[in-house]
């Protein structure tokens, strides 16, 4: 999509603090500087951009990039924000239709308390299978999750042992 990169550019300089960019050609490399996570935009890869308005931040707008294969990256004053991918996991009952990487660590960290009491396995479970969709949420939209895939698979191993 033509433009769309400029478009970006110009929404990262009204919100600034979020994420540090630099341009590479017709890519545009975006780290989000809470989580340190780095994605790559191509211009030729991007079908749609929307910017609109946050209903919640009153005088914040996010921006939604539709990517050619179909998936949707959102970028918010939350940073990178996406849908789960459910194809690992099967349908599951989310809170929410998008979430951001900080719902990931937060989630991570919770199945940590959890998986300390024996008699909450069920949950365990269920937070581990939310973070396996939402891990492939993130994978989708190019953000790369090694790190924290290796976390889940660490506990879900854990659980299943337990």
């Amino acid at each position: 999509m033509e433009n769309a990169l400029n478009d970006i550019k110009t929404w990262l300089g009204k919100n600034q603090g979020i994420f540090a960019f630099e341009e590479e050609g017709s890519e545009l490399v975006l780290m989000e500087i809470a989580t340190a996570k780095f994605l790559t935009l191509n211009e030729n890869n991007i079908a749609a951009l929307e910017e609109k308005k946050n209903s919640e931040l009153i005088g914040q707008t996010y921006i939604i990039i539709l990517f050619e294969q179909g998936s949707q990256l959102v970028l918010s004053q939350q940073g990178f924000a996406f849908a789960p991918d459910f194809s690992n996991t099967g349908p599951i009952p989310v809170p929410s239709q998008v979430f951001c990487l900080q719902d990931i660590y937060h989630f991570l960290n919770n199945l940590q308390v959890v998986m300390e009491d024996e008699n909450r396995r069920k949950e365990a479970l269920e937070i581990t299978m939310l973070l396996i969709a939402l891990l492939d949420g993130a994978r989708q939209v190019g953000i790369e999750m090694g790190k924290e895939e290796q976390q889940v698979d660490t506990m879900l191993k854990k659980i299943e042992a337990g």
